[in-house]
């Protein structure tokens, strides 16, 4: 019974962000997809909260930044297009030395690639790294202080 119970509770919340916070169905599929990244990819830094706390953070040179705190430091505004450049990591300049965090955006264009695309069908992997970029872009302006 536990699956029919998470099954009911994932359905109750995509309901409850569809009719009350009036978002658009597409968009809680986006945040469930977001989440689901954010857990495989960057919680074992950045901890479940996202406030840099992850298992992993404590062997880190650099503690990891707080995702939640974005908007706030911006003085309320949350800026999805250089969230979106730095999880890619594709465009950051490398002079000043390796970062830390991996470059997302390489590594879900190979998964593209490894999942079947072929390397010849870029407008596809494109859109693939795009959505995955997109869904983890809309999950951390969810957790925004």
């Amino acid at each position: 019974m536990p699956k029919v119970t998470t099954i009911i509770t994932a359905g109750l919340a995509a309901a409850f962000a569809v009719s009350v916070l009036g978002l658009s169905p597409a968009f809680s599929s986006s945040l469930d997809q977001g989440k689901k990244e954010f857990t495989t990819y960057c919680a074992s830094c950045h901890g479940l909260s996202g406030t840099g706390d992850g298992p992993v953070a404590p062997e880190l040179n650099k503690k990891p930044i707080d995702l939640t705190a974005f908007a706030d430091k911006a003085g309320g505004v949350f800026s999805r297009d250089k969230v979106k450049k730095m999880i890619d990591g594709r465009e950051m300049p490398r002079a000043h030395g390796t970062p830390q965090m991996p470059v997302w955006g390489q590594w879900f264009s190979y998964q593209a690639t490894a999942g079947g695309l072929l390397q010849e069908d870029r407008q596809a992997i494109i859109k693939e790294v795009n959505d995955r970029l997109d869904s983890l872009i809309i999950y951390i302006e969810s957790i925004q202080k």
